[in-house]
């Protein structure tokens, strides 16, 4: 009886690490998401101003659309709002906007609204990502580099899967749709993801190199360049940080994209920042929908 029971209890011991990985497949991907939120944890919120071109840009293309006999609207001056507990929002700064700014607005958006920390692996999509890799093969290994530590993790769709940016946003623009494979390699000594490979269902194959500045408690990124193995694709997306009262904040973004049908450059500028202050009423009246 004795030798049956210790038996039994030799075989769940050994069967339990299986159990617990096989449970937790993405945990190293999570536990890069947990550095990531104890990064500059003095930082709540802040506010600031944004300059690029890219406003003047859309403002003639739209002018031009525009009766002879009507003045066109100022330039509007574009916000942004950052807050720690999510929320956050670009807005022009203007009492009445109209249709017209606020279709300004709605296309600049989508390049400003950008927050570098949540660009690989969204916080709050950990259980979508759970969800999409069941039935995946996921295979985990270590490699030494130098001084580091590298955690391999290749994830193998069953069949071309839509990630609806579950594992990065549509900032980078990179593909969402069809995927059949993602690997990351994940530098476990900073919990930062230095690398992460993607190869879609029309064999396209793109690889995203991420470089970091260390802030307090963490690092977050400031050099994002996505490429192809046959050269097509050569975007880049670089930050300049200025150190703002302590926090390390982002003072300006430039931007190369170089794909086959598409050549784009983007430079943005911000400034006046305002940190960890009382939200503005009007700013909380935009975040509650009125």
């Amino acid at each position: 009886m004795l030798r049956s029971f210790l038996a039994s209890l030799a075989l769940l011991i050994l069967t339990i690490p299986s159990l617990l990985f096989a449970a937790d497949d993405l945990a190293i991907l999570e536990s890069v998401v947990a550095a990531r939120q104890r990064t500059q944890p003095e930082l709540q919120n802040y506010l600031a101003s944004i300059e690029t071109s890219l406003i003047e840009e859309i403002m003639a293309r739209l002018n031009e659309e525009l009766p002879p006999d009507v003045n066109p609207p100022p330039t509007p001056v574009i916000n942004k709002f950052w807050q720690r507990k999510g929320g956050n929002l670009v807005y022009a700064s203007i009492a009445q906007m109209t249709p017209y700014v606020e279709k300004v607005v709605q296309q600049v958006s989508a390049n400003l609204a950008i927050e570098l920390n949540e660009m690989l692996l969204p916080t709050e999509r950990a259980g979508q990502r759970r969800k999409l890799v069941k039935g995946a093969k996921i295979t985990e290994s270590e490699v030494a580099l130098a001084d580091k530590m590298i955690q391999h993790l290749e994830i193998t769709f069953a069949q071309p899967t839509d990630l609806e940016q579950a594992f990065y946003t549509d900032g980078l623009r990179l593909p969402q749709k069809q995927i059949n494979a993602l690997v990351f390699d994940i530098d476990v000594s900073t919990g930062t993801v230095n690398e992460l490979s993607i190869v879609t269902e029309d064999k396209l194959q793109l690889i995203v190199e991420i470089r970091y500045i260390e802030v307090a408690n963490g690092h977050i990124p400031e050099r994002f360049k996505v490429t192809s193995p046959d050269g097509k694709v050569d975007d880049l997306f670089e930050i300049q940080f200025a150190n703002i009262h302590g926090a390390f904040l982002p003072s300006r973004m430039l931007r190369t994209i170089r794909r086959p049908g598409l050549q784009e450059d983007l430079e943005v500028k911000f400034k006046d920042y305002r940190i960890n202050q009382p939200i503005p009423v009007d700013i909380q009246d935009r975040l509650n929908g009125k």
